[in-house]
């Protein structure tokens, strides 16, 4: 063999060895369908998700339902998805649907926050959907009662890391770290408004359709299980540039 033929031959198969992690780095192409009930919102396939029962919540803690009977998603989507703000101009909103005993949502959930810190057009807004048992539904409240005192990130990164066990000793331990007052937390740990925040986030989980988590909401996009980083990156680009709703 001629030495020109084995360089090109040997180029050949270094290429053949190199392609694939390369094309795993493009952007896959977004396909989007409707969502029902969601007028203006559509939903797109996305990676793997951590699924559970939602009747196994809290096990002898039951979720009450929420005070109001008519489902806010079927009257305002963007109210219920993102809140009071809505969707101003210039910024895309990305409702997050998370557990953190979700393996996914760690990797996704600090991505985001990365992403939110670096572009002042990305809002997050967090739902709590603990699907995969007691620790989830204790960390789901725990963390919308920090959210109420002022702690919400904080305690979003505390809890990636420290499992809450049962009882009022790790709460007070938990408060301690996000330097808040240990009974204060454990009183709206267990007040009726957290209650209530995490009924709602449930039910608006399940109307969309979301089996699992992470489940997240990029402007009008819903986006079901892990996303990879270029195809996050797109689709706020393309979100973008389409502009807000009108949302009612």
């Amino acid at each position: 063999m001629r030495r020109r033929d084995a360089l090109v031959i040997g180029g050949a198969m270094a290429a053949a060895i190199a392609l694939p992690p390369i094309l795993r780095r493009l952007p896959s192409d977004l396909d989007f369908a409707p969502i029902p009930d969601f007028p203006g919102f559509r939903r797109m396939s996305g990676g793997a998700v951590s699924s559970g029962n939602v009747a196994l919540l809290g096990l002898d803690d039951r979720l009450p339902a929420p005070a109001d009977p008519a489902p806010p998603a079927l009257r305002n989507p963007c109210k219920a998805l993102f809140g009071p703000s809505v969707w101003a101009p210039g910024t895309v909103p990305v409702a997050v649907f998370s557990d953190f005993n979700c393996p996914y949502c760690k990797t996704l959930d600090e991505r985001l926050i990365s992403l939110a810190a670096d572009d002042a057009s990305v809002r997050l807004i967090w739902h709590e959907m603990p699907l995969l048992g007691p620790g989830s539904y204790r960390a789901a409240k725990a963390v919308i009662a920090a959210g109420f005192l002022g702690a919400g990130e904080r305690a979003r990164r505390y809890l990636w890391q420290y499992s809450l066990r049962p009882g009022p000793a790790a709460l007070g331990r938990m408060a301690e770290a996000l330097e808040l007052l240990p009974d204060m937390l454990r009183r709206e740990f267990d007040s009726a408004r957290v209650a209530k925040k995490l009924a709602e986030g449930l039910d608006l989980g399940g109307r969309l359709g979301i089996p699992g988590t992470p489940g997240t909401v990029v402007g009008r996009t819903l986006v079901v299980g892990a996303i990879r980083p270029p195809d996050l990156r797109r689709l706020i680009g393309i979100e973008l540039e389409e502009g807000p709703l009108a949302c009612a």
